[in-house]
């Protein structure tokens, strides 16, 4: 007399590879392919660079990373890190760092200088926030940055005007690499024009992921006006909309208030008093720094809903009635950025 199979047998043998319960435990057409072989072509790299202590001078700009995609692929780049100059107790010379392509510049650009505003940890063991995820990869019509086969990757470093790096800088970078099945697979394109969809660098009408940063660009007068800290001029037939938004000051207890406004549509966020509180020692608005606990300030809905165009795009900041000096806050912007013609 054979034994009976268990209940969790019986079960699993009426179940295809893509879970779906069969009559003859046969997998039905139409089916998901298994897990363990959904993604089998698709191959994960991380790249990484560094430049010497001292090797990039003062207002100058250099690839940390510089990645020639390989024959037969196209990639994605969702994640990126970097580790500024540091000297202590508190030197560090590092503007900024850009995405490129080609020895060319998307414009995707973030703070990075290791005095608390760090846009783009670098999330090894010392870091509490991990690696700046720039969307979630394999997801038609997310806004990660594409690129087509023999295209290059760059990572580009600039430093500020005040010296050169005071230590090495490193960078790291999360990729994947799609073959040409992958690329028809998730996006419906060949490894030769995958950067043509949004996120890629080489599209006729751009919709890519928005990040810009600024800095105070003058002291304030210590008379608790409003100041801008960052302002663009939003053409009608650009479209931006945000989703994160921080503010870092360090120390500086100067600071007390912050807002967002629509300079043709007057609307602000928030739309009352005391909006974002943002002195040094209760900021509400995280920068999402290497050294924060918390990562930089997801915005409301109310706010990611509301679409810049044809405007003045501002992120406004009052004094405490005691100065605030140039370069006293940083506000780093991030969100979506979309041509229309």
């Amino acid at each position: 007399m054979s034994l009976g199979r268990s209940r969790r047998e019986r079960k699993g043998a009426r179940r295809g590879s893509g879970g779906r319960i069969t009559k003859d435990g046969k997998e039905p057409k139409g089916s998901s392919p298994p897990r363990s072989t959904r993604n089998r072509t698709v191959k994960y790299v991380e790249l990484w660079g560094t430049i010497a202590a001292g090797a990039l001078g003062a207002g100058l700009s250099s690839r940390i990373i510089d990645y020639t995609i390989p024959d037969g692929h196209a990639a994605e780049l969702f994640a990126v890190g970097v580790m500024p100059d540091f000297l202590a107790p508190a030197t560090s010379r590092m503007l900024d760092t850009e995405i490129g392509y080609d020895n060319k510049l998307t414009g995707i650009k973030f703070r990075t200088n290791h005095i608390g505003e760090n846009a783009l940890p670098y999330g090894d063991r010392l870091s509490k926030q991990p690696m700046r995820l720039l969307d979630y990869p394999l997801k038609r019509g997310n806004l990660t940055v594409k690129y087509n086969e023999g295209q290059k990757i760059q990572i580009v470093a600039t430093m500020d005007t005040t010296g050169a790096n005071a230590s090495a800088v490193y960078a790291r970078a999360k990729i994947y690499l799609l073959e040409e099945e992958d690329c028809s697979r998730y996006y419906g394109k060949s490894i030769s024009n995958l950067a043509t969809v949004p996120g890629g660098v080489s599209q006729a009408l751009v919709e890519q992921l928005f990040a810009e940063y600024a800095r105070l660009s003058a002291a304030t007068l210590a008379d608790g006006k409003w100041n801008d800290l960052y302002s663009r001029s939003v053409k009608d037939y650009e479209e931006i909309t945000l989703t994160h938004l921080g503010i870092e000051g360090g120390t500086i207890i100067n600071a007390d208030e912050a807002r967002i406004f629509d300079l043709r549509n007057k609307k602000e966020f928030p739309e009352f008093e005391p909006y974002w509180k943002i002195n040094g020692a209760y900021n509400a608005m995280v920068f999402g720094d290497d050294t924060d606990e918390q990562p930089m300030y997801k915005l409301p809905s109310v706010v990611t809903d509301h679409i810049f165009t044809n405007t003045t795009m501002s992120v406004k900041i009052t004094d405490n009635l005691a100065v605030i000096p140039i370069n006293g806050l940083v506000a780093q912007l991030i969100g979506k950025y979309k041509r229309v013609r």
